[in-house]
């Protein structure tokens, strides 16, 4: 280990650790405002080249919430309310549980669930883009929508569970809501505020842990520059690439 002005950094330079910490802002930030969060998904495993994951964890929460309350702003009036409450009350349950497991779980496991995560989800997506399957889109969206709280249950919280423990509820919220077809206004809004719901419930459970210091606090103040930036990148790929390349970059 090595420090920067006190705080614990993982080996390496203090150019190259600004340099990823500046990448997993962007990743939040660009994915919030844009693709409604998942990609914020990358931004644990980036930073864990630079630091160890319960600081990862208090240094990007802070961040994770500056972004959420601007993107929510821009999306508010564009979200599907009857999915959203689902999402969120079993996404609070699956935080709750992930509270009860994180004393259980160090370093090491922390990183191989992150890494598990990452690993399953490419799987997943390699093998529904070789096969597709027969049904079609509203076909897929009526099936849904009659097992949504079934759905809601395992995905949502799975959700909260792994956005507890890593920051990556992103991935199986998206699992859960890209079946039900919403335009792509509502479903960014409604991932937008699913987000910043389950943001906010974390911080208490965050703070009685122990995972942020006034070290994690200050790295997190020096980083709120970038936001803005990732915000205008994000807002602008929205409303500017087709429907099909949305969906791609989305899942």
């Amino acid at each position: 280990m090595s420090s920067i002005n006190g705080f614990e950094i993982l080996e390496t330079s203090p150019e190259y650790f600004w340099f990823i910490a500046v990448l997993a802002v962007l990743a939040v930030s660009i994915s919030k405002a844009g693709f409604g969060g998942a990609m914020g998904s990358f931004s644990v495993p980036i930073l864990i080249f630079v630091l160890p994951p319960k600081l990862a964890l208090g240094v990007l929460l802070p961040l994770f919430l500056v972004t959420d309350v601007w993107v929510v702003y821009m999306w508010k009036s564009m979200l599907d309310k009857r999915i959203l409450l689902i999402m969120c009350a079993f996404g609070v349950i699956g935080e709750i549980v992930g509270w009860l497991l994180f004393d259980y779980l160090n370093d090491q496991i922390l990183t191989g669930m992150i890494g598990l995560i990452a690993i399953i989800t490419a799987f997943n997506y390699a093998f529904r883009r070789i096969r597709p399957g027969n049904q079609t889109s509203v076909e897929i969206a009526t099936s849904v929508s009659q097992r949504i709280f079934q759905r809601g249950a395992i995905w949502c919280g799975l959700s909260g569970i792994s956005s507890f423990v890593s920051l990556s509820g992103g991935i199986p919220a998206q699992v859960f809501l890209l079946p039900h077809a919403l335009a792509r206004q509502s479903f960014v809004g409604t991932l937008c505020v699913y987000f910043f719901v389950i943001n906010i419930v974390k911080v208490p459970f965050y703070a009685e842990i122990g995972i942020f210091s006034e070290a994690t606090l200050t790295v997190s103040l020096w980083l709120l520059i970038v936001i803005p930036l990732g915000v205008f990148i994000g807002k602008w790929l929205n409303t500017h690439i087709s429907d099909q390349i949305f969906t791609i970059l989305a899942i």
